[in-house]
């Protein structure tokens, strides 16, 4: 999935664990958040709040490495890996733009694998920093009614994407689950429009602290096809019935922060 270029901007059956509903009263938390209140609380708990400044990070996904280098508006995106023939392959994405090299030497590329490539090397960073990445410009939040999974209280969110600066698939619809007790971001699921179209639920899992920073992996859970409502997901989800597509596992990580 592509996410904004320019942005600070891709599940086998359970037991059924988890109840779904209106959130119980809480009295330490009955007034509700706004969207930007839960952005910027679930951005400082997750210890990215220096990023502004400056992130550099490095991880493995998939057998690829991954490198980030922000320093205030401008970024570097490098992805590293061996192709099928051998060759070292590093992409490197820059406000400029994509280059590729192949052992070392530019590869031309034609349009069309450019911005597959760009959507490739940004959706993996974009999920590996979020919440951070929600910040963005092109970011319009909305605050829904808070959900109850497993017993704890969530506050969620609705995020889309302005056309402008909003990427490619700028008409995808992410929905957000944030610890109401903790504000982690535990759950995110959304829906797109690309190739058959489908819907994806993450859940958050491993959660470890790597230099101040809130790192976690994920259980890719989904469908494919025309159904797209996050909503029946969810529910599927929370009936054991949403399949289990894929582990999204960072190994290798490394994070320096500003401040």
């Amino acid at each position: 999935m592509m996410r904004p270029l320019l942005a600070a901007i891709v599940l086998a059956p359970l037991a059924l664990l988890c109840t779904c509903g209106p959130a119980p009263a809480n009295p330490e938390h009955a007034e509700s958040p706004t969207a930007e209140q839960l952005i910027e609380r679930a951005i400082s708990t997750h210890g990215m709040d220096g990023w502004d400044t400056l992130a550099r990070l490095t991880f493995t996904f998939r057998d690829r490495s991954y490198g980030v280098d922000k320093r205030g508006g401008t970024f570097r995106y490098t992805r590293e890996f061996m192709d099928s023939t051998g060759s070292a392959i590093r992409d490197v994405l820059t406000n400029e733009g994509l280059e590729r090299l192949r052992d070392g030497q530019p590869d031309p590329l034609t349009t069309k694998d450019s911005l597959a490539y760009v959507g490739s090397v940004n959706s993996v960073r974009y999920f590996f920093m979020l919440p951070y990445g929600l910040r963005d410009p092109a970011v319009n939040a909305e605050l829904l009614d808070s959900v109850a999974i497993d017993g704890k209280v969530y506050d969620r969110l609705e995020v889309t994407f302005d056309r402008e600066g909003g990427g490619t698939d700028f008409d995808d619809v992410y929905h957000y689950f944030f610890d109401r007790s903790s504000g982690e971001l535990d759950y995110l699921a959304y829906n797109f429009a690309a190739e058959e179209g489908g819907v994806r639920l993450r859940k958050a899992i491993n959660k470890r602290r790597v230099g101040g920073v809130l790192v976690q992996d994920y259980i890719n859970y989904g469908v494919d096809g025309r159904q797209r409502a996050i909503d029946a997901a969810l529910e599927r989800y929370l009936a054991g019935e949403l399949p289990e597509l894929s582990r999204i596992e960072n190994t290798e990580v490394r994070i320096e922060s500003g401040g």
